[in-house]
């Protein structure tokens, strides 16, 4: 097993740790962008902004686990651009972004909930329809971190792997 060699001596671990940083930072960039924009230009509120921040948190670890994972398995960029939004736009259809869970089936409610997406609008549902707190969105801020910790798991296992071919 051959060792890559680097221009300063850098562990894997501090790669990983800055593609994992560097991951989560645009998902939470993204995310700030949705939820602030609309608040100052349209005062959208969000519910209690403490479990609004969890939440959104929460959700950028998923996006970055999830990315991180994409991108230490597939071979080039264009693979990562299409896959990425294949499964990104394909999760969210079925997780209930595009059309209200509520119109759903009780099956596919049920197949909602394979994905974050359902977990979040769950949360979301409750920090706005049910007046809720950080309190009432703790389960489902206890499933987005464990896909959270899942993909992360996941995507540094495979990069690690790759930098140490």
């Amino acid at each position: 097993m051959s060792r890559r060699m680097y221009a300063a001596p850098v562990s894997s671990g501090t790669i990983l740790l800055g593609e994992a940083a560097g991951r989560v930072a645009v998902a939470l960039t993204q995310a700030l962008i949705i939820m602030v924009g609309p608040g100052l230009l349209f005062g959208v509120r969000w519910g209690d902004p403490l479990g609004a921040a969890a939440l959104v948190l929460a959700f950028s670890l998923v996006g970055g686990g999830a990315a991180m994972l994409l991108g230490s398995t597939l071979r080039t960029g264009q693979q990562a651009v299409s896959v990425g939004l294949l499964l990104g736009l394909g999760l969210a259809a079925i997780g209930g972004t595009m059309a209200p869970i509520d119109f759903f089936s009780e099956t596919m409610r049920r197949l909602a909930h394979v994905t974050p997406h359902a977990w979040a609008l769950d949360g979301f549902a409750e920090l706005l329809r049910g007046d809720g707190t950080i309190a009432d969105v703790l389960p489902q801020l206890g499933v987005l971190i464990a896909f959270a910790a899942i993909l992360f798991a996941l995507g540094a296992w495979r990069l690690r792997a790759a930098l140490t071919r």
